[in-house]
């Protein structure tokens, strides 16, 4: 017997990551994720013994963080499949059910955290706690058979938490055999190499207090680490901060340090036209009523514009439109730029220009620098680097040491 690993999913693209191990019959799987160029419609769960159907040797799904090419096929598999994840991001998942109707995931059967280390049939799993723009996100050390994997997820060094990086660099994983390791900055023509967190709240702090007037501020709700960058640079802007509903109600969900709730001085809640229908329909008024003293109301925004950094979607354009909140503001996007070019995005750039709303890109990666990728490789010192999460594993496989490539679908001992 030994450890075998199929990438069925990442080992040549970004996104809807699906890794399954092996040992003695038994199997377990890292991630399933729904792929970011999925058409809705097409099943793109993979053809893998036990996810359709029973299949007793199919032991469950370790999920490494909340996003959903990591987690988003969960759903979509045979109902009492065993699943792990940590705890903070099961309650942000399960709070973000209400606003974004998706299907959900099922309760945890594992709760991973940070070097608590368990058994799952012939495997023995350790959870290590990495930093990634989603909160509660975990690297993961698989051994079985006196093999050792260690598959990293997301991660990155630059982030608002610099413990996990430290610890992870101070006191990794020994006498690994195979580091599957993201390279989501390898040739994927975002970021590259570029700022940290706190480089990006001291520009954003510095343009909150350049600009005289509303500042309209687009970010990812679930990223909770841009939205204490946000609020940060907002207070020492003089600013207030003020989010929708949904994120209002996942940073209370993650109960984390640093993660600012509307209790905390400078932060409010406006609450989107789009989620007054949602809480009406489902008769939840009791959401709105946790957030009531915090709340900020459409006819205010233009009298508060230059004491402001709203929180801005794209559907809110033409709510904003009607409140006359769009005169003199400024637009900043942190996020992904490539997501500009999505046709709701693109309707909000007609009407913030039909306004004269500059719109500026200010943003940070949710993934490894290549030069902490090498550090990490550096700390571990594996036998050899299998890429993932990567577009090109052949330019990778030219930037880092010890690397072997490896196709989707095949199979290879650990």
């Amino acid at each position: 017997m030994t450890l075998r690993a199929c990438i069925h999913r990442g080992a040549g693209q970004v996104g809807g990551t699906c890794v399954e191990l092996e040992s003695g019959g038994q199997r377990i799987l890292l991630d399933l994720g729904l792929p970011l160029d999925a058409e809705e419609g097409e099943d793109p769960l993979p053809n893998i013994a036990g996810l359709r159907g029973e299949d007793p040797s199919l032991l469950g799904v370790l999920v490494t963080h909340l996003h959903g090419d990591h987690c988003g096929l969960i759903p979509t598999a045979r109902p009492g499949l065993p699943m792990g994840i940590g705890a903070k991001a099961a309650r942000i998942l399960r709070e973000a059910e209400f606003f974004t109707g998706r299907p959900p995931l099922p309760e945890p059967t594992w709760t991973l955290g940070d070097r608590e280390s368990f058994e799952v049939g012939p495997f023995r799993i350790t959870p290590y706690q990495v930093e990634h723009s989603a909160l509660d996100a975990f690297a993961l050390l698989v051994e079985a058979e006196g093999r050792r994997l260690f598959y990293t997820g997301d991660f990155r060094a630059h982030g608002n938490d610099s413990d996990p990086w430290a610890r992870l660099l101070a006191d990794p994983p020994r006498d690994v055999h195979a580091l599957l390791m993201e390279g989501t900055q390898i040739a994927d023509g975002r970021e590259g190499e570029g700022p940290s967190e706190a480089d990006l709240r001291g520009t954003l702090a510095r343009r909150f207090r350049e600009w005289p007037g509303l500042v309209l501020a687009s970010w990812s709700s679930q990223n909770l680490d841009r939205l204490r960058t946000v609020y940060e640079a907002a207070r020492e802007a003089g600013r207030t901060l003020v989010v929708d509903l949904y994120t209002a109600t996942l940073a209370a969900a993650a109960g984390a340090p640093g993660v600012p709730v509307p209790e905390v001085d400078g932060l409010e809640v406006y609450c989107r036209r789009r989620e007054r229908i949602q809480v009406k329909e489902a008769k939840e008024f009791g959401r709105v009523r946790r957030v009531h003293p915090h709340r900020v109301f459409p006819e205010e925004l233009a009298a508060r514009a230059g004491e402001l950094v709203l929180m801005q979607r794209p559907s809110m354009a033409r709510e904003l439109e009607q409140a006359g909140a769009l005169p003199g503001a400024l637009a900043v996007w942190s996020m992904w730029r490539g997501y500009l070019e999505g046709p709701a995005e693109q309707r909000l750039q007609q009407v913030l220009a039909r306004h004269g709303v500059p719109l500026e890109v200010h943003h940070v990666s949710g993934h490894a620098y290549v030069t902490d990728l090498r550090r990490l490789v550096d700390a571990v010192r594996p036998v050899r680097v299998i890429p993932i999460h990567t577009g090109d594993p052949g330019k990778y496989a030219a930037t880092l040491p010890w690397v072997e490539t490896r196709q989707d679908g095949s199979w290879w001992d650990v």
